[in-house]
């Protein structure tokens, strides 16, 4: 035949392939292992809902009803990088559920806290469940994702620990904030 071998040529195709595939696998493991190495951009992550014991095993659950019983969720984490950011509460998909912070600068090896009243951004508490917080860093250009999820449940309200009468509570008036701090003098 006056034709080239067409399996003759395909025959170098899988041994290339296969070479390829080992050379991006060796590749993206030292990505990997250069990634782990690098100091974290926020460590020291803790949720506590306010009213919550110290030692209490479910500081992460809240209910913002009203009751002056674990309304309110506070954030605290600790940068290692100076940077610019959005903090968000993310719902299941992936969803906005409040941004509690926008375009905030956050200094480096410095403590933050950030409270949650359980409300979304249109004002209403959303159904019962788990949600995570989402901080962009917009200078580093890197979406970190907080370890752990709060969990948020619809309870009805008990007798208040505010003073109003049973099971009406006295309405939130906090929104995501910055630590208060004292007028100096």
């Amino acid at each position: 035949m006056d034709g080239p071998d067409p399996p003759g040529r395909l025959r170098w195709l899988a041994p290339i392939t296969i070479g390829l595939l080992f050379a991006l696998t060796v590749g993206a493991f030292g990505l990997s292992q250069r990634l782990k190495r690098e100091p974290l951009v926020i460590d020291r992550v803790t949720y506590t809902a306010r009213g919550a014991d110290e030692d209490d095993a479910k500081r992460t659950v809240f209910s913002p009803n009203g009751d002056c019983r674990r309304d309110l969720m506070v954030i605290g984490f600790r940068t290692t990088k100076s940077d610019t950011a959005d903090v968000d509460i993310i719902g299941q998909g992936e969803t906005l559920v409040r941004r509690l912070a926008e375009d905030r600068f956050f200094k480096r090896y410095r403590e933050h806290e950030l409270v949650w009243d359980g409300r979304k951004d249109n004002g209403n508490v959303p159904e019962t469940g788990a949600f995570r917080v989402r901080v962009t860093m917009k200078g580093l250009d890197r979406v970190l994702y907080l370890p752990g999820k709060i969990r948020l449940h619809n309870f009805p309200a008990t007798d208040s620990a505010c003073g109003a009468p049973s099971g009406r509570g006295r309405p939130i008036e906090h929104r995501a904030s910055e630590p208060r701090s004292r007028p100096m003098g």
